[in-house]
């Protein structure tokens, strides 16, 4: 996917897992493509109805995790992938999306077994 060179505040981790959101009257699920600890990119099911800088209150499970956050939209593809920045998030899901990222992160890395 092509995508304009971008700060991002944390690295973006692959994962997979429902979503679903609420825009104005509009319910839309989807899965998660990716999740750092500020947002992350979901593939909605359906074309979706937002655009950026719509408010969204989404809900997504990665691992048997499930976390609900006030969100804002940042990004919207050709391909109708969203991406969404975290504005909003409880303590207790902070700290769970943080243990989770780590989780994501571990398995990315090369083994460092030494034989």
């Amino acid at each position: 996917m092509d995508r304009p060179d971008e700060a991002r505040k944390s690295p973006r981790h692959p994962c997979y897992g429902p979503i679903d959101f609420r825009v104005d009257d509009w319910h839309i699920t989807g899965k998660v493509i990716n999740l750092c600890l500020d947002g992350c990119l979901i593939r909605p099911r359906q074309r979706p109805v937002c655009s950026i800088g719509d408010n969204l209150d989404l809900r997504f499970e990665v691992n048997g995790l499930t976390f609900r956050a006030h969100c804002i939209v940042r990004w919207v593809g050709a391909d109708h992938m969203v991406g969404v920045e975290i504005l909003l998030l409880s303590e207790r899901g902070r700290r769970q999306l943080s243990e989770l990222i780590d989780q994501l992160a571990s398995l990315r890395k090369p083994s460092t077994l030494q034989r």
